[in-house]
This record gives structure tokens, C-alpha cells and sequence, in this order.
């Protein structure tokens, strides 16, 4: 939306009788004329100065009214533009002023707020420059012009929001920064304690694998062990039949003595040779008992073998 102003109406103003209506230009408009020919009486016309006098100070009327007809442009979506007029008026009568636009009395605050609304500040006066103004900013030093741009933008009424705000977004800053500090310091503990998690997990696995290992050797040692100690006695077993089988035939040949002392009638020589297999019938029974004894360790050793070959299968599998 833009704005510009399209005629001036003036009632009885200073050195303006009567009504007058005065055109403007579109963009720019340049008043010029001699020395006391109103040039300045109309800069107070449009700036609202709105003095109830003539120059030499007398009453021309008890009524005096400057009007400002601004025309307002609107373009939709489609580029099609739309003019609207927009009329400001300013009276006194008397001693007292009204406001009004389009035709509603306003009060004076909020006529200057329908002038903001349209980019007018009649503080800063930063629609007109008056005789003289061009060669005074140009003498300006740079510190003025800084402090002349803030008033026509309006910055130094948003000064103390812009140091609120200033100072809020430093104590974000501040805040954030601490917290940024904070989780910082949370993280690297957090990294620390990961750290050594995994070197223990680390020293962990390596004793398994070193538990794993012994266990390995210890269950060989054992099936080493065991088979040795099984060698040794089916030796001792074998032994043991062999004297069995001696013993047999020498009950064997005992019963045979006796049959043929019995038959001879030789009652001393079937006492001894009686004597002779009762002794070799005990030492046959503890042959037998010796042999039982060393079938059911062979029994006893072959199902510790059957457990250690299993005890290293599961090694073995648990090892892959």
C-alpha cells in the first residue's frame, strides 16, 4: 500500500484568505516564490502548524481550517489497483482545536496515530524540508545525521524495547553458553564412564577367552590323565585274568589229585592235596573279588572317559 498527498484545502489560515484548494504533484513538490509571498505559510499549512493569525499578528477570522487530501493505492494478486481518498482536517475555532478524518472527530493522539499508520511522524517531520533545512543537514556532522535518521525511523522510541531486548538475548546467550558448558561437561563424563565400560568389557572378554583356553587344557589333562590311568588298568586286569586262568587250571588240577588220592585211598596224601586246593580255592576267590574289583574301576573309568570326551566336545564347541 503507498500514500501520497493530492491537494491541500486551506480556510482563513495566516496569510490565506478564504478558501483555497491547492494541487500537488505526485512525487515532488517544490514551493518557491519571493521573500513574504507565503511560501513558508503554506509548509505551515501542510505541517499543521495551524497559527490563528496573519503575519502582522492580527485575527483574520475566528474560524481557520487546514484540510489534507491523501489518496492511498492498493494492489491485489491480479496487479489491479485501487485509489481511495483519505481526507485529515484540522480546526480552530477560537482557542480550541479539533481533529478530525474523513469527516470523525478524532482526539489529538489518535489523529497522530492515523498519521503513523501512514508513515507520517509530525515529530520528526519527515515529509517536508523547510527553507533553509538543505544546507543545515548538509552541515550536520556524523554523529547528528546518525541521531537525525533515528528520529525519522522512529529507533529512538524503540530504544529502551532494543535494550531490553539487547540484554535479553545476551542472557540467552549467557544461558545458553552455561548450559551448552553444562551438558558439555555431562557428555565428557558420560564418554569417561563409556570409556572405561569398554575397557572393562575389554578385560572382560580377554579373561573369558583365557578362562576358555585353561578350561580347554585342563579338560585335555584330565582325558590325558584318564586314559593313562585306564591303560594302566586294563594291564592290571589283564594281569589279574592271567593269574585267574592259572589258578583254574591249578584247581583243576587239585580236583584231579584229590579224585585220584580218594581212588588210591592214600588218605595223607588227600588231606594235603585237599589242603592244597582249599588254599588255591582262596586264593582263586580273591583273585575273582580282585577281578571284580577291577572290571567295575574299568566300568567306573570308562564313564568318566564317556564325560570327559563329552565335557570336550562341549569345550570345543564353545570355544568356535
Amino acid at each position: 500500500m503507498s500514500y501520497f498527498l493530492k491537494y491541500v484545502e486551506i480556510d482563513n489560515f495566516k496569510s490565506y484568505k478564504g478558501h483555497i484548494i491547492i494541487v500537488l504533484l505526485r512525487k515532488l513538490t517544490a514551493i518557491i516564490g519571493p521573500n513574504r509571498s507565503g511560501k513558508s505559510n503554506l509548509m505551515d499549512a501542510i505541517s499543521f502548524e495551524l497559527i490563528h493569525g496573519a503575519p502582522i499578528n492580527k485575527s483574520v477570522s475566528n474560524r481557520a481550517s487546514v484540510s489534507l487530501i491523501f489518496v492511498t493505492i492498493k494492489t491485489d494478486c491480479h496487479g489491479e489497483r485501487t485509489e481511495h481518498e483519505k481526507r485529515f482536517q484540522r480546526l480552530i475555532v477560537g482557542n480550541a482545536s479539533e481533529y478530525r478524518v474523513d469527516g470523525h472527530q478524532l482526539s489529538a493522539t489518535e489523529y497522530t496515530e492515523e498519521l503513523e499508520n501512514m508513515g507520517i511522524s509530525p515529530k520528526a517531520k519527515n515529509f517536508l524540508i523547510f527553507q533553509g533545512q538543505v544546507q543545515s543537514i548538509a552541515m550536520k556532522t556524523p554523529k547528528e545525521f546518525t541521531a537525525m535518521f533515528e528520529e525519522l525511523s522512529r529507533n529512538d522510541e524503540l530504544r529502551e524495547e532494543y535494550e531490553q531486548g539487547k540484554q535479553e538475548k545476551n542472557k540467552a546467550e549467557q544461558d545458553t553458553h552455561a548450559n551448552f558448558q553444562k551438558k558439555k561437561k555431562g557428555v565428557e563424563k558420560q564418554k569417561k564412564e563409556v570409556r572405561l565400560e569398554k575397557e572393562v568389557a575389554q578385560k572382560y572378554a580377554a579373561l573369558k577367552r583365557q578362562y576358555d583356553e585353561l578350561q580347554l587344557q585342563l579338560k585335555l589333562f584330565q582325558l590325558y590323565h584318564n586314559k593313562q590311568e585306564l591303560t594302566e588298568k586294563c594291564q592290571i586286569a589283564d594281569k589279574k585274568r592271567k593269574e585267574v586262568a592259572k589258578l583254574e587250571k591249578r584247581k583243576e588240577i587239585s580236583n584231579d589229585e584229590i579224585k585220584e588220592a580218594q581212588i588210591n585211598k592214600h588218605r595223607p596224601t588227600y588231606f594235603k592235596v585237599k589242603e592244597n586246593s582249599t588254599h588255591h580255592q582262596k586264593k582263586l576267590d580273591l583273585a575273582k573279588k580282585t577281578l571284580i574289583a577291577a572290571e567295575k574301576a574299568h566300568a567306573v573309568h570308562d564313564d568318566e572317559i564317556e564325560k570327559y570326551e563329552n565335557d570336550l566336545c562341549e569345550v570345543e564347541r564353545l570355544k568356535k
